[in-house]
């Protein structure tokens, strides 16, 4: 049963990664065990915690693989309900990443810190995304070294950003012009183009969370103000503005029940 709970917990975690603007750091922060994967990625840990990592590792793929493409059909014909839905699971997660960021005194610096992570996914949102270029394979003229590449270098800085609640994997993709290719490599298991994405998914992930267990470690307070910072201002990136019709009025019960939901999922010890 633990098991199931894993894959089901690292299924929800490859959706939100699917969705442009949803990070899937802040769904494992909502689910509580983003702590918990830091802490059993590493080549210390690794052997004795893989019964929890590979049915997680396999959660993850499935919700990537399987629901990808239903996911983003969702964003086109109701945008607005299942981003309010994420909205309210932001919202309901905030108390309990509050509470960890003042488990001592705190610190100007590190509050100083949490508003410039939040003032950063302001400006995020702010960026026109219909004005980036998003080109799919027969518009970069086929596989070739150069986008294979950049898929590498662009996939790896998106990993970067998946891994630190707040700041959505998909989006980064987005606004480095590639997620129409990555997401078309996926949906066809195009093997050429995934041989460097999935590289460049491993080199983010090793450097992410060495630099963020690190954090962990000697500056608790200060990671945990970045990342109330970066979840909260996630919200002004996935907004999609509010239409008052019988879809507006159900995404906002929607946001509701999710982030009830959040509090009491990310407040359980």
């Amino acid at each position: 049963m633990e098991h199931l709970k894993t894959f089901f917990c690292g299924a929800l975690i490859g959706i939100a990664n699917a969705i442009p603007g949803v990070s899937g750091g802040t769904m494992a922060v909502i689910l509580n065990i983003y702590d918990k994967i830091l802490y059993a990625v590493s080549l210390k840990n690794l052997k004795k915690h893989l019964i929890f990592l590979i049915p997680l590792a396999l959660g993850a793929v499935s919700g990537v693989f399987a629901l990808s493409n239903v996911i983003v059909s969702l964003m086109e014909s109701h945008a607005m309900l299942l981003n309010f839905c994420f909205i309210g699971l932001v919202l309901g997660s905030i108390p309990s990443i509050y509470k960890k960021a003042k488990d001592e005194k705190t610190k100007s610096r590190n509050l100083a810190l949490g508003l410039l992570a939040f003032a950063f996914m302001i400006f995020i949102s702010c960026l026109n995304q219909d004005t980036i270029a998003n080109q799919s394979l027969t518009d970069f003229g086929g596989v070739s070294f150069a986008l294979c590449l950049r898929l590498f270098l662009s996939v790896a800085v998106s990993t970067f950003a998946m891994v630190l609640p707040g700041i959505s994997g998909s989006l980064m993709l987005l606004l480095l012009g590639v997620y129409a290719v990555v997401m078309e490599a996926v949906a066809e298991l195009h093997l050429l183009l995934l041989l460097p994405i999935g590289l460049g998914v491993l080199c983010g992930l090793l450097v992410s969370i060495k630099l963020i267990k690190k954090m962990l470690r000697f500056h608790p307070q200060a990671l945990y103000f970045i990342i109330l910072g970066l979840v909260a201002g996630s919200i002004f990136a996935i907004y999609p503005g509010f239409v008052p019709t019988a879809e507006g009025f159900i995404s906002l019960g929607g946001l509701v029940g999710f982030a009830l939901a959040a509090y009491f999922l990310s407040s359980r010890k």
